[in-house]
């Protein structure tokens, strides 16, 4: 295989190499991992202004058959990393719409999904703030608190893209509906109708979840991102009483399993290793520093984050 002078490979690229016998250094995740992510920005990018400027009809095949393969891609790598780069505050709104796409489908992957409902909900994650095309930039862009009247606004993006998503060929209703569901919660507090429990779908369940996780990881022009275990821990200790408990346990029990084996700060400032998880407790894991193992459901060590997020 030829390759020009500074050539930037792909995962196509990559798949022949491992054909042709050559393996990666293990510095090269992290690349492999930006390379995927620029890839699929610009396949967003692209789907989107197909979309507002009508320049080309879209169906539901054709954006799977554009997406797909990159989501696919993505959640086979070092799930650490595919984080850290989606977290960037480059390109967000295209960041973003990956980033819960990405989560949606790893979701319900550990629900046990079949194939054809993964990829209507990675789309369905894809698309789910397709309305917010519809709103003014003014208010999209804004960084101090918006008015009544704005947030008024703002929420109307869910019937939007509820609306825009049916008008796409071979769409289904269920994800139509997650564009208009998203933001509803369990205890009925969310919007746009304040609808609670068994009438938000599936679908808007683990989408809603996905898109609060991405949001407090990632880093605005406006804010820093959350560190990544307190962000878990948030969703854990509030997500219960806000989110689906089937969909928040599970979100949560799949991370951190595979966390186990990465290394954390704790608020002595001593790094230390996860060794294993406690089922009734899963953010509070046991973990060993310097020859000394500490269940952290019973001490007074606590973690701050993990290592590779400082």
């Amino acid at each position: 295989m030829l390759l020009s002078q500074n050539c930037i490979l792909d995962h196509h690229h990559i798949n022949l190499l491992h054909q042709h016998g050559i393996d990666l250094w293990k510095e090269d995740p992290q690349y492999v991992t930006e390379i995927l992510t620029k890839e699929a920005v610009l396949e967003v990018q692209a789907i989107f202004e197909k979309i507002r400027y009508q320049s080309e009809q879209l169906s539901n095949q054709d954006i799977q058959e554009a997406i797909i393969p990159k989501i696919q891609q993505l959640c086979i790598n070092n799930l650490s990393n595919v984080i850290l780069e989606l977290s960037k505050k480059d390109n967000y709104t295209y960041r973003h719409c990956i980033g819960v796409s990405l989560i949606s489908y790893l979701i319900g992957k550990w629900l046990g999904l079949k194939d054809e409902e993964l990829q209507n909900l990675a789309i369905a994650g894809l698309l789910h703030d397709l309305g917010k095309i519809k709103i003014s930039d003014s208010i999209l862009n804004k960084t101090s608190s918006l008015s009544a009247d704005e947030y008024a606004e703002m929420k109307l993006h869910t019937h939007f893209g509820y609306e825009m998503i049916r008008n796409i060929s071979e769409m289904t209703e269920q994800q139509a509906l997650v564009a208009l569901q998203h933001h509803e919660r369990e205890d009925g507090s969310g919007y746009p109708f304040r609808i609670a429990g068994v009438k938000i779908t599936l679908y808007s369940k683990i989408v809603a979840v996905a898109d609060v996780f991405h949001t407090m990881i990632s880093e605005r022009t406006y804010k820093k991102p959350i560190p990544l275990y307190q962000v878990f821990e948030e969703i854990y200790n509030r997500g219960y009483k806000l989110f689906d408990s089937m969909v928040v346990h599970c979100f949560i029990m799949n991370m951190m399993i595979r966390m186990v084996g990465d290394h954390v700060i704790l608020t002595d400032g001593q790094v230390a290793r996860i060794v294993m998880l406690h089922s009734d407790d899963l953010i509070n894991p046991l973990v060993e520093a310097n020859g000394n193992f500490y269940d952290l459901r019973n001490s007074e060590h606590k973690i701050l984050d993990f290592v590779y997020n400082q």
